[in-house]
């Protein structure tokens, strides 16, 4: 099925519906990959559509610039959320907002044949459009790192557009990622006599206070603002509550600007860790630097009618950047309400963030 002029929204709304109440968190994403594969068959030519395990790809057209709209399966793990519903105008539901919406304004634009989507034999520029798996995940398990040898044409485009959660807004490039978990050791004690021990929490307490007071470093690389920040987010110590504990790990994010290598972010974490502390990396993506000034990136902007920012988080932009394709974030869903129980997205924001892309497509064919 395919969105008729006269109910976008209609079409928007209800297939939204219809991927959120598709369980698909990391990992379990099938039913979901099922469901983006038939309705893909439906809407575009033969043989364009291609499978690999719980990713779907389509590729139509064979034009410039090669064009790619790319989303993921997955969300996070349920967590009270808001049953799957249409309500007050809002989709509502677990991954409504991150990012089942953009996955219907995907569909819709691959089922379009006006305004610049290719349709059998055209001439115009080719779209590809990219449904993966384990995005909500270590960056090791990300469904689209293979989808690169697998489609190498992926590789080669002139642009990519991820539908992450913006608002409807263009957000450069992204911060990169890294998790490290930080080990202090001790010697197990009675509680009643701490100095038979040797407590490994309170020998954590410098380094802590030293993370807790590091504020934020703010790279400008205009018009995009990336504000650098570490936290502590997992602590884990102790055995009984009457225990010196021998043993506290601390997981610390690190969310690091595109000026820094993951190379450079790694040995910057080194640094504040005391020589008495274990480190370990367990999970490290790259930044993306904002590309604004390239010719795609412009026309983008300037069809959506805002000003850019930069995308303080981390996103699949930076596998792109990686392979040499430029690459933005513009998507339907609210950021403040991703992960969030109460998630939903606007309708209204379905249907702004189809018609701008479609604009933005018609624009380039017509360039």
């Amino acid at each position: 099925m395919n969105p008729s002029p006269g109910d976008v929204a209609g079409f928007l709304a209800a297939t939204t519906l219809d991927l959120v109440k598709i369980p698909s968190p990391s990992g379990s994403e099938d039913a979901a990959a099922d469901y983006v594969e038939r309705r893909l068959r439906e809407a575009a030519p033969a043989g364009v559509v291609s499978r690999h395990g719980r990713a779907v790809v389509a590729r139509l057209g064979e034009g410039r610039p090669r064009l790619v709209l790319a989303g993921h399966l997955d969300t996070v793990p349920e967590n009270g959320n808001f049953a799957p519903e249409i309500r007050d105008g809002e989709v509502r539901g677990l991954g409504s907002t991150d990012m089942k919406g953009a996955l219907a304004v995907m569909l819709a634009l691959a089922g379009n044949r006006e305004g610049g989507i290719p349709g059998p034999g055209s001439a115009g520029p080719s779209l590809g459009f990219v449904f993966y798996d384990n995005e909500e995940t270590a960056y090791a398990a990300n469904g689209l790192r293979p989808l690169f040898d697998l489609e190498p044409w992926l590789g080669e485009a002139d642009l990519a557009l991820l539908l992450e959660p913006t608002g409807n807004e263009v957000e450069l490039g992204c911060l990169g990622t890294l998790h490290a978990r930080v080990v202090f050791a001790g010697t197990a004690a009675h509680s009643a006599r701490p100095w038979t021990g040797k407590n490994a929490i309170h020998a954590a307490a410098p380094f802590l206070t030293r993370l807790a007071g590091l504020g934020e470093r703010v790279v400008d690389d205009d018009p995009a603002r990336f504000r650098e920040v570490l936290n502590a987010t997992l602590a884990r110590g102790g055995t009984a509550r009457n225990v010196i504990p021998s043993r506290f790990e601390v997981n610390v994010n690190f969310r690091f600007a595109p000026d820094r290598t993951p190379e450079a972010a790694a040995e910057h974490m080194r640094s504040l860790v005391p020589p008495e502390a274990e480190m370990e990396i367990v999970d490290l993506a790259p930044a993306a630097a904002p590309h604004s000034e390239h010719p795609l990136v412009r026309r983008l902007v300037e069809v959506a009618g805002a000003e850019p920012r930069g995308k303080q988080a981390w996103t699949d932009v930076a596998q792109f950047a990686g392979h040499g394709v430029p690459a933005v974030n513009f998507g339907p869903g609210i950021p403040e309400l991703a992960h969030k129980a109460e998630e939903r997205v606007p309708v209204a924001n379905l249907v702004a963030c189809y018609r701008t892309l479609a604009a933005f497509l018609a624009s380039v064919g017509d360039a």
